[in-house]
């Protein structure tokens, strides 16, 4: 399927409203970033869970940087309201403001095809990216603990990328 077939490979433009989060930031390998995310989600899960903060929406995962080897990632998951932190999870916020989204559905062996239609659009519309993208798993429902047993195949995963721009 190529993209004039697929109705989620678009590019749209939004202005977002600042979004509360709270969130774990640090490096990790490449080869080991499903168990660090997966370790960081259930360490944030069980957080709000002690705090009786209500997620906002599905997980989130921002690249700060991304090396050959190693990465800067923030695992967050979206709250109603400010919490605070304690410990290594951070209160904060995802950006409000100008930005652009597409969806990729399906294994993340191929989500670099939607971030180079991010890069695609910043480029065709001369604008600049402001800050670092993120990845929104909207098929892991934030109200349950997180089990990857119990997630969709990866053929199905739904997953949201959120540019902002300047």
């Amino acid at each position: 399927m190529n993209e004039q077939q697929n109705p989620d490979a678009v590019v749209l433009t939004e202005d977002r409203e600042p979004q509360p989060v709270l969130s774990i930031r640090g490096t990790a390998r490449i080869d080991e970033l499903a168990a660090h995310q997966g370790e960081r989600l259930r360490e944030l899960w069980s957080a709000i869970q002690a705090r009786g903060v209500a997620a906002a929406g599905p997980p989130f995962v921002r690249y700060h940087t991304f090396g050959e080897n190693e990465t800067d990632l923030e695992v967050g998951i979206p709250v109603l309201s400010p919490a605070a932190g304690e410990g290594r999870i951070a209160a904060g916020e995802l950006p409000g403001g100008a930005a652009i989204t597409t969806w990729h559905i399906g294994a993340h062996d191929r989500l670099a095809e939607a971030y180079g239609r991010l890069g695609t659009w910043l480029n065709e519309h001369r604008r600049q990216a402001a800050g670092a993208a993120w990845e929104v798993y909207w098929w892991i429902e934030p109200s349950v603990e997180p089990d990857p047993a119990t997630w969709p195949p990866p053929s199905d995963w739904r997953t949201e990328l959120v540019q902002p721009i300047a």
